[in-house]
């Protein structure tokens, strides 16, 4: 089993701990996860779960590290720590906050290119908390035009939204095996 540490980071109150409770089926009330009580995040929240993922014509089990990371900028010295050893980054932003995706420029370079990212282990969740507000792709700014944008709302959708992190921990999963080959080609010395 291939075991991979993400962080879920953005703004503070944009959804990240519903998410990341929703993703980790640690949601109180399943029936309608939207209405599940969330209160803000202190430093860092770890949730670890496994998940079995289509990976081309078999599955792979990849055993998950979700970190849900404060957007409090008041725990910012804790976050060199909290990003060591992550294989990828989860943005959020509240996709009803006006603005609020021009935030995801300074995110991504807070967290996906210190820790040198590819594209493909950056993902952006632009969260709605209710269906009233569509999120439009230009909004996202232009460092992240190759960043893939999924829409989400837990009023519905539940299916896509697990469809879409598994699409995203492939990926993820694929970079953890990549590099964990280098290091182990650099210990015998190949």
């Amino acid at each position: 089993m291939t075991e991979v540490k993400i962080l879920m980071v953005g703004p503070k109150s944009s959804g990240k701990s519903s998410l990341a409770n929703f993703l980790a089926d640690a949601v109180q009330n399943c029936e309608n996860p939207s209405m599940a009580p969330t209160k803000p995040t202190v430093g860092t929240r770890i949730l670890e779960f496994d998940r079995t993922v289509r990976k081309g014509t078999g599955s792979v089990n990849v055993s998950v590290e979700l970190w849900d990371v404060s957007g409090d900028r008041a725990y910012e010295a804790a976050w060199p720590a909290i990003m060591h050893g992550a294989m990828g980054a989860i943005y959020v932003y509240d996709a009803g906050n006006a603005g609020e995706e021009k935030d995801l420029d300074q995110w991504h370079r807070w967290f996906g290119q210190n820790m040198g990212f590819k594209d493909s282990q950056c993902m952006i969740m632009a969260h709605r908390k209710s269906q009233d507000v569509k999120p439009s792709r230009s909004a996202i700014p232009k460092s992240l035009a190759q960043v893939h944008v999924v829409s989400t709302t837990l009023e519905e959708s539940h299916d896509l939204i697990k469809e879409e992190f598994d699409r995203f921990l492939v990926h993820i999963e694929t970079a953890a095996r990549e590099m964990r080959q280098k290091e182990e080609q650099s210990v015998v010395g190949d």
